[in-house]
């Protein structure tokens, strides 16, 4: 059995500091992962199985860097004053982490959900990415957003004072100008534009490295838009994995299925 060491680790990027946990095996093999956690809410829910997911990674052989972007978790700064690119330089200084802490020359990228979008990006930016893995990522980033304030707007409903009338409701999300209220997270208008351009299905990835895209579903059939993803890219492969979406609630959810199929995979390579 491979024994696995775990640390707290901190880097700088943009000026700030960031909070991350090294997970490495005790024989390193020269690889890694940067683990890219997923936006706000959801990043909360699905932190548990991230854990798992790099404990697990970390037993097949893999170094693994968990970490915090800027104003997010343990790291630095207030989360209304990032965007996604200041993450996506946050992500790309975790890389250099890694590459400067540890003997792995191979760094590859795994990301959920909005944190698998900024993967992708980085990897068209970092050719040399040893391998990319994509947990459900944000392909429509105008949907996401319409989902985002559509859900909030529930919520502020129906904790309402007043009986949950609609047009207050919209207020308290709204608030002041500028940004919005994403249960609990104030997302500033730019950033809400910059999601909303999000789209990865209209070109072709330029990223050539092994590609896996991870569909979380009841059913047995990988997504039409993520098949759409995989085809953009060179390399790719997607897989239906029967699986509860750990990243929409807090509670005891088996991650078991998703990190099953990443670790086959990763074996592979």
């Amino acid at each position: 059995m491979i024994a696995i060491e775990e640390r707290i680790v901190e880097f700088s990027s943009g000026g700030a500091l960031l909070h991350g946990v090294l997970h490495t095996p005790d024989q390193e093999q020269g690889r890694a992962l940067v683990f890219c956690h997923p936006f706000a809410e959801e990043k909360k829910c699905a932190h548990r199985a991230m854990v798992e997911a790099a404990r697990a990674c970390a037993a097949a052989g893999w170094t693994v860097l968990r970490f915090d972007l800027r104003g997010c978790g343990d790291s630095a700064g207030s989360f209304s004053a990032f965007d996604l690119d200041d993450w996506c330089e946050d992500i790309s200084n975790a890389v250099n982490c890694v590459q400067e802490t540890t003997d792995s020359e191979r760094v590859g990228l795994l990301g959920l959900r909005l944190g698998g979008t900024l993967a992708a990006r980085v990897a068209e930016q970092r050719p040399e990415t040893s391998c990319l893995v994509l947990w459900e990522p944000v392909s429509d980033g105008a949907r996401y957003v319409a989902h985002n304030l559509r859900r909030s707007l529930i919520k502020a409903v129906l904790t309402s004072r007043e009986g949950g009338k609609d047009s207050e409701a919209a207020v308290s999300v709204r608030g002041a100008e500028g940004g919005t209220d994403f249960a609990g997270y104030w997302v500033t208008d730019r950033l809400q534009e910059q999601m909303k351009e999000v789209d990865l299905l209209s070109r072709p990835g330029q990223y050539k490295g092994p590609v896996l895209v991870v569909n979380l579903t009841s059913g047995q059939q990988v997504a039409e838009s993520l098949q759409r993803l995989t085809g953009n890219y060179q390399h790719g492969q997607a897989v239906a994995v029967r699986q509860e979406p750990f990243w929409q609630r807090i509670g005891i959810i088996d991650p078991g299925p998703a990190i099953a199929a990443t670790v086959q995979w990763l074996r592979q390579l």
